[in-house]
């Protein structure tokens, strides 16, 4: 069984590299949106995960027919500890570790990834962080996301002796941190709430500045 968890961390506290740019109520819409696109792209796999102590998240994701489970709060790699966990008791044979800060991603592209045979994939950012993470079984080793986890990833499975894929993937290359990538998003082609809210939201930020 395919599943796919999607960590969340609390809008108040998340994209703080853009607080300089916009307000906290913004970083919250745009947190939101964000997450409602990466769940739309998602709806063909009906065991999904959202890992969250946002209540805002929350409701997003049980709007999409998501399960819940609890924050452990202590930070992102034991969110998705705590979610690989209830995938595994669900049955999951593959688990699918998508940012919820990964807006342009694709069914086509998750697809891949799952159609992959290595037991693990991983999809790296551009800065050598991690925009994916694909474990066959969810548990195949533990989750090293951070500064350069991309390889740190990749350097976990070797030591256990498994099968590794790092891809490249159209989708997967933007993740929203800082104002360029705000403004990169506000350029995709997608039609997607995501970019219609990062265009309003730069438009916004021109007319203050002027």
């Amino acid at each position: 069984m395919d599943c796919i968890l999607i960590p969340v961390k609390r809008f108040d506290r998340a994209k703080l590299r853009l607080s300089q740019r916009l307000t906290p109520a913004d970083r919250r819409r745009l947190g939101l949106a964000m997450l409602a696109d990466v769940l739309r792209s998602t709806e063909k796999w009906p065991h999904r995960l959202v890992v969250t102590e946002d209540p805002d998240a929350e409701a997003v994701g049980v709007s999409f027919g998501c399960d819940l489970v609890r924050d452990p709060r202590k930070g992102l790699n034991s969110a998705i500890v705590a979610g690989s966990q209830r995938a595994a008791e669900m049955g999951a044979t593959s688990l699918l570790v998508l940012p919820a800060d990964v807006p342009l991603v694709s069914s086509d592209d998750i697809a891949e990834l799952f159609g992959r045979p290595e037991q693990v994939v991983v999809v790296a950012s551009g800065d050598g962080g991690t925009n994916a993470l694909m474990r066959r079984p969810p548990h195949a080793i533990p989750p090293a996301f951070g500064p350069a986890s991309a390889r740190r990833h990749l350097d976990l499975a070797d030591q256990a002796g498994l099968e590794t894929a790092r891809m490249e993937l159209s989708s997967l290359l933007l993740d929203i941190d800082r104002y360029a990538d705000l403004a990169a998003l506000k350029d995709a082609v997608p039609a997607l709430e995501s970019v219609r809210l990062a265009r309003r939201l730069l438009d916004q930020t021109l007319e203050e500045g002027a």
